[in-house]
C-alpha cells in the first residue's frame, strides 16, 4: 500500500487503520533521516486534514527524532526547534496546555544549546 493509499484512508475516515499502516512503515526505516522525512510529511498530512492534534504529535515526533540525527548538538537543535515550534503552536490551537508547556520548555533549553555552541 503506498503512502497516498494510506492518506485516501485517512479522508475518508478511516484513521485508525491509516494510522496503523504508517506506524508498520516507520518501523521499517532504518536511518535517522528517513524517520524524520516520514515523520514530517505524516504531519503535514494530518495538517490538510485539519487534524491539528495529529500534526503537533507527530511535529513532536519529527523534533524528538531530529535530536538524535547526527552526532552535533547543535545541528540537531537546529532541525528540532522548528519542529517544536510547530507542535507547540498546534497544540495551544488544541487547547492542549501540558503539552505546550513541554514543548516550550524543550524549545527553552533548544535556544540555550544554540547560545552555548
Amino acid at each position: 500500500m503506498s503512502f497516498s493509499d494510506v492518506l485516501q484512508l485517512a479522508k475518508i475516515g478511516k484513521r485508525d487503520l491509516a494510522s496503523i499502516l504508517l506506524r508498520e512503515e516507520f518501523g521499517k526505516m532504518q536511518s535517522p533521516e528517513q524517520r524524520v522525512n516520514l515523520c514530517k510529511w505524516i504531519a503535514t498530512c494530518f495538517e490538510g486534514l485539519e487534524d491539528f492534534g495529529s500534526a503537533a504529535e507527530w511535529y513532536e515526533m519529527t523534533g524528538l527524532l531530529s535530536l538524535g540525527e547526527t552526532s552535533s548538538d547543535a545541528a540537531n537543535a537546529i532541525r528540532a526547534l522548528p519542529e517544536y515550534e510547530k507542535a507547540r503552536a498546534y497544540y495551544t490551537m488544541c487547547d492542549e496546555e501540558e503539552k505546550v508547556e513541554l514543548c516550550t520548555s524543550v524549545i527553552a533549553q533548544l535556544n540555550k544549546c544554540f547560545v552555548a555552541s
